[in-house]
């Protein structure tokens, strides 16, 4: 079971830099830490759930409000 670290504001960028400051914090995680991360609801939601699975995270969205999108990744690789 993972426990969550902190959560992150990513709705603040654009393409591509959310997926880069999303790849650069899991980046500085352990394995099997999870985090949370707020995206704009949209295209970047799909951006950064399907960038973070090809690098083999495990990623699922917990909620979706009316602007952003929180996406919760737990760290495998």
């Amino acid at each position: 079971m993972s426990s969550v670290i902190e959560r992150v504001d990513l709705s603040l960028y654009g393409c591509p830099m959310h997926y880069i400051k999303a790849r650069e914090v899991v980046g500085r995680m352990e394995l099997e830490q999870s985090i949370l991360f707020d995206i704009n609801n949209g295209d970047a939601v799909d951006d950064v759930i399907k960038s973070l699975r090809q690098d083999g995270q495990l990623c699922e969205i917990e909620s979706t409000q009316s602007l952003t999108t929180t996406v919760k990744v737990i760290k495998k690789i």
